[in-house]
């Protein structure tokens, strides 16, 4: 791997100090919200083979569509979260006087996505070997197709494999995090509380909303 992508995974300060000196480029950035956007692509794979197989012969086209129409969303999504967080980041730091560009925050944020590179190969395998285990039933009405994606669902809700994959998915979020504390810290010149503040405080509220959904507290 590249030293800069290691400096960026294992010493965020001195990467975003050195970077500060240079003028702002959202090239690497957005090459790793493409790696992501294909890996969320590739992710789709299991879940489209398992629909596939549900579908009568006459609207295998459909899911053909299905397909397409999924991986293109997966791989927008990749830039799609680097908008909103950077976005989020940017607001959020004016209410702690931040200064400095959006293309800046942006550059950053790119930057700190780059643990979900990651995150997002492990993700993938986690869900190969969970849907790949289950088998489909012979279905020839669509009543018997909504009871069994309802089973479906309950399956993906509580296994302990999709479990421990939604608890990796938040290390790897918390990762970012910290990688991206010090890239607003930098891009908008704030205090190490405020980076903290105007990372924390979105992030915090996206975790504690995804370990609901994990856990089904609510």
């Amino acid at each position: 791997m590249d030293t800069g992508f290691l400096r960026v995974l294992l010493d965020p300060g001195r990467f975003f100090e050195a970077r500060m000196q240079e003028e702002p480029s959202l090239k690497v950035p957005a090459l790793i919200a493409i790696v992501i956007g294909l890996i969320g692509a590739v992710s789709t794979i299991p879940m489209t083979d398992l629909t596939m197989a549900m579908l009568p012969a006459e609207m295998q086209g459909l899911g053909l569509l299905m397909t397409v129409i999924s991986a293109g969303v997966a791989f927008i999504g990749g830039f799609l979260a680097w908008a909103i967080y950077g976005v989020v980041f940017h607001i959020v730091s004016l209410i702690f006087k931040g200064q400095g560009s959006l293309e800046r925050t942006m550059e950053f944020t790119g930057y700190g996505l780059l643990p979900q590179i990651f995150g997002g190969i492990i993700g993938t395998y986690f869900s190969y070997r969970l849907l790949s285990g289950l088998s489909i039933p012979s279905m020839t009405s669509p009543e018997q197709m909504v009871e069994f994606s309802e089973n479906l669902v309950a399956v993906l809700t509580t296994s302990p494999l999709a479990q421990i994959a939604g608890l990796v998915s938040i290390l790897f979020l918390v990762w970012s995090a910290n990688i991206w504390i010090f890239g607003m810290k930098h891009a908008r010149g704030l205090s190490t509380r405020d980076a903290v503040l105007t990372v924390g405080i979105p992030m915090g509220l996206y975790i504690l909303y995804m370990l609901i959904t994990l856990t089904g507290w609510l």
